[in-house]
């Protein structure tokens, strides 16, 4: 019962082989009772009194490794969605708390959307809308000149960058494909951050992390920096309010101007004079870049929202400008045009709606 007893004789004789026929010695060891007899045993006691492992219960173990792995591959995914969602909700919470406690005067806050319909009635009440203004949800086609679009509703909405990390940003899909000689940048923003808002966006290209720059860190004022070449911007927005920017530039002698709600409030040359932008390049939002897309200086980020950014390849005129300022028509950028779809939002950044009422009302 559950062991065996056998001669010790050979499985095969072969041709020529000395057989001997003392009288058979008999060595007894534990076997299954399901092994068949035969010249197989089971395995032999090691020294010490430890069983040797067979090749099955390798396969067997190597099987269960397999699967440990696997499924803290797919806790590991589910926990970093977690964090994902996390993160995101506490942006939106930072963004509420900021509005609430913010610095006493300011303009409206930044709650979210469900606070803010009340201050809209409000307002409509008491405040006439500009011209060219989305009224009732439909937009006033006839007032839309040159050529400009009403936007449809993927272009309507804004990103929120509720704290100074270094890990939240939107890229731009957009790359530059070709040089170019000249340009006007134009997005709308609202901060309350003092002092300095950081850099409502970056462009950086091989070899020279800043082509083309908007950026106030610190106690500096604003700047655009060109090639790494900088004119100093008399702009003032720290009042939690949305303001329109824009910023023209021409590489013939370097001529630059800024525009802040549709009004010049600066202009000069020799910024850069002769330098086309690169191509190849990588348009960043929130951060400033020290390498080629990365490498983030919280210090030096935006805190505030942005929305409408566009960039065209020629100066627009001052009264283009001013149209786009005042809600009197749309146009979209032929190198950047701002849409859902051409960005990505990294590192917990939200994604709001962006009501034409409210921009125009506070710029």
């Amino acid at each position: 019962s559950g062991g065996a007893c056998g001669a010790r004789l050979p499985c095969a004789v072969g041709p020529g082989a000395q057989i001997s026929y003392a009288l058979p010695k008999f060595v007894c060891s534990p076997m299954p009772l399901e092994l068949e007899t035969g010249c197989q045993q089971a395995p032999q006691p090691r020294a010490g009194g430890h069983w040797a492992g067979t090749l099955e219960e390798a396969k067997e173990t190597i099987l269960h490794l397999r699967e440990t792995v696997v499924h803290q591959k797919e806790t590991i995914l589910d926990q970093r969605e977690t964090v994902r969602e996390l993160t995101a909700k506490l942006s939106r919470c930072e963004g509420r708390a900021g509005g609430e406690h913010g610095v006493a005067g300011t303009g409206r806050d930044t709650r979210v959307d469900g606070h803010r319909e009340n201050d809209k009635v409000s307002l409509t009440n008491h405040i006439p809308f500009p011209l060219g203004l989305v009224v009732s949800g439909r937009p006033r086609t006839d007032l839309v000149p040159l050529g400009h679009k009403v936007e449809k509703p993927d272009e309507v909405f804004r990103v929120g960058f509720p704290l100074r990390t270094n890990y939240m940003y939107v890229k731009v899909k957009r790359t530059l494909h070709h040089e170019i000689f000249a340009f006007t940048v134009c997005l709308w923003l609202k901060s309350s951050s003092a002092p300095g808002v950081g850099t409502p966006f970056s462009y950086s290209v091989p070899g020279q992390a800043n082509e083309l720059v908007l950026i106030e860190w610190g106690n500096n004022p604003m700047e655009l920096l060109i090639n790494d070449k900088a004119a100093t911007l008399p702009l003032a927005i720290h009042d939690a309010k949305w303001h329109h920017i824009c910023v023209t530039w021409s590489t013939r002698d370097g001529i630059w101007e800024s525009y802040q709600d549709g009004v010049r409030r600066g202009s000069g040359e020799n910024l850069a004079p002769w330098h086309p932008i690169k191509p190849g390049g990588v348009f960043i939002l929130g951060q400033e870049q020290d390498t080629l897309g990365g490498r983030f200086d919280a210090t030096q980020a935006f805190i505030g929202e942005l929305a409408d950014f566009n960039v065209w390849s020629h100066v627009l005129a001052p009264g283009e400008v001013y149209r786009l300022a005042t809600c009197a028509g749309r146009a979209r950028g032929d190198l950047v045009a701002w849409a859902e779809g051409a960005v990505e939002l990294h590192g917990g950044v939200a994604k709001l709606p962006f009501n034409m009422e409210e921009r125009c009302v506070d710029g």
